[in-house]
């Protein structure tokens, strides 16, 4: 699979094959091994350490973009010099040993703190998905871990975390892997086969979240709703994973998009009068028709079609709009709500709340499922179930409203609110 190269326990990659560390491309020109030690150099970022565990001896991180920046892991520890840390980290964190990484798996984000108690200041936040090394335990209990993930270095919780050979499990689920255009326009295929029926066709520099790597094909998200194929010859193949932000950088985020707002709707405003009528590139939203329907079947129909309008919409933690985003209880919570159901806003409170508890067995279209993933402590996900064996949710961050298996995490109850 693509999805496992980058994380491999020795980062090795051939000449000339690009990844992505944190956003900046990788071509790979030499590996070297020497006293244990494994140095990489690139292009514009290069470093890793391939040695594993506790039994590291050294390790050396390099990037070359302009300047010299390097940093080391001597012992486990961690000491480093340079303008961009945080890119460093994201190579270093990039070579690590799998069971040297955490996962953040939660329902929105992990407070990353000054020292290991909720007393302490918080320093950034880890989304759910994010990927962290573990620098060391703390606390009375080894409960906390001290991480260190894009420029952030401080204390959270443990029981948040995938860690270990529970982490290395399930890695290859939280990359995304991005296609992106070489040739000048590139046809979109509806199957893998020249002869396949054109679905389109797309412009040089254009990316696209990859769903299967099919050797000659690559198949692609295409647009918001519809896969499609594109030939693996004129693509490119880069790797992301989340990594923590300070507070600083989440200003920084917000004031930006502020400022973008205000910008458009500048613009909106002065241009209004002349693009009134020019509406066919916006996304619009059949609301539901608020009417007696024939038979419970027929509103559940009604509500999973509803909801299918919202696929491929954004992933926003405490978000209050499907059309702007939301997050897992908020995308289950809204659309009931647009068809006069009141149910609670949080996983805990529909679990126990939302309709009466049903049996897998009995689950229809338009029912809640609510998933667990800390052992059955709490409710920490819901989905809407389609048919088929799938749901419609807001899954995270990294992925939004996606369609899954309904199996796809273990389900602790399932919630019937219509009858």
């Amino acid at each position: 699979m693509i999805f496992a190269a980058i994380l491999a326990a020795a980062l090795i990659c051939a000449v000339g094959v690009p990844h992505i560390m944190g956003g900046r491309s990788v071509a790979a020109e030499e590996v070297e091994f020497e006293d244990g030690l494994a140095s990489l150099s690139a292009g514009d970022v290069a470093g890793t350490e391939t040695v594993s565990g506790s039994d590291a001896e050294n390790a050396e991180a390099e990037m070359i973009d302009g300047e010299y920046v390097e940093a080391e892991v001597i012992d486990g520890e961690y000491t480093g010099a340079s303008d961009d840390m945080g890119a460093v980290e994201e190579a270093l964190i990039a070579g690590l040993p799998r069971a040297e990484l955490a996962i953040a798996d939660v329902n929105g984000y992990i407070n990353i703190r000054s020292g290991p108690g909720t007393d302490n200041a918080i320093v950034g936040k880890l989304y759910d998905g994010g990927i962290a090394r573990v620098l060391e335990t703390a606390g009375e209990n080894d409960d906390w871990f001290y991480i260190a993930s894009g420029n952030v270095e401080g204390y959270a919780k443990a029981e948040f975390f995938l860690y270990g050979e529970d982490a290395a499990q399930v890695l290859d689920d939280y990359v995304t892997c991005y296609a992106e255009v070489q040739a000048d326009r590139l046809n979109v295929r509806e199957a893998p086969d020249i002869t396949a029926r054109k679905l389109g066709s797309v412009d040089t520099g254009r990316q696209f979240e990859v769903l299967e790597d099919c050797g000659e094909w690559i198949k692609i998200q295409y647009t918001g709703r519809e896969a499609g194929y594109v030939s693996a010859e004129y693509v490119t193949l880069t790797e992301e994973f989340i990594y923590a932000k300070s507070l600083e950088e989440e200003r920084a985020e917000r004031e930006a998009a502020k400022a973008a707002a205000a910008q458009a709707a500048a613009v909106t405003a002065q241009t209004s009068s002349s693009t009134a009528g020019n509406t066919a590139n916006e996304t619009t939203y059949t609301p539901p028709e608020i009417t007696d329907y024939d038979s419970a079947d027929d509103l559940r129909a009604a509500i999973v079609e509803y909801a299918m309008q919202y696929l491929g919409n954004s992933y926003i933690h405490g978000g209050n709009s499907l059309a702007g985003g939301t997050d897992c209880s908020g995308f289950t919570c809204f659309i009931y709500a647009d068809f006069g159901y009141s149910i609670s806003r949080t996983p805990g409170g529909q679990l126990s709340d939302a309709g009466r508890s049903i049996d897998y067995s009995e689950i229809k279209p338009g029912d809640i499922i609510c998933y667990t993933s800390n052992g059955g402590k709490s409710c920490t996900h819901v989905g809407l179930y389609i048919g088929d064996g799938q749901i419609i949710h807001s899954a995270n961050s990294r992925k939004g409203v996606i369609i899954s298996n309904a199996d796809y995490s273990i389900i602790m109850g399932v919630k019937n609110v219509i009858d």
